[in-house]
């Protein structure tokens, strides 16, 4: 039977999360000897990675990207991030910052299937629609 790599990740959250402080280091010992096993070591990274996304979801993390057209100040990702954090009803929010000078200023939040998109050339876009029209 073939295991993906999110059920991978889901059995290792579950272990873990159940795992003592002293008991972590043996539980990914174990885990790495059942890969090597089922020849699945090529495998690790990406179930890591899917274990990241498992571990924040039940830690109430969310995940996102910021675009913005040029380097923002830490004040305001700090409050975007508490916005975005009340607005998801998260714990925390992890925001990944992209420059993309194409958005010609302000920014564009992606969280899940969330966008907010307040970029420049979005608003000129609407602008335009409205004179065309």
């Amino acid at each position: 039977m073939k295991i993906s790599l999110k059920q991978y990740a889901q059995s290792l959250y579950e272990v873990v999360s159940k795992t003592e402080d002293g008991g972590f280091q043996a539980v990914l010992k174990n885990f790495v000897k059942m890969l090597a096993a089922r020849r699945s070591l090529n495998k690790a990274g990406k179930i890591i990675a899917e274990f990241e996304k498992v571990w924040n979801k039940k830690q109430g993390v969310v995940e996102g990207e910021l675009v913005s057209a040029r380097e923002l100040d830490e004040e305001i990702v700090k409050l975007l991030n508490c916005q975005i954090v009340k607005l998801l009803n998260a714990k925390e929010v992890k925001l990944a910052n992209q420059i993309d000078k194409n958005i010609l200023g302000g920014f564009i939040v992606n969280v899940g299937d969330m966008v907010i998109d307040g970029s420049v050339k979005r608003q000129l876009e609407v602008l335009k629609n409205k004179l065309v029209i």
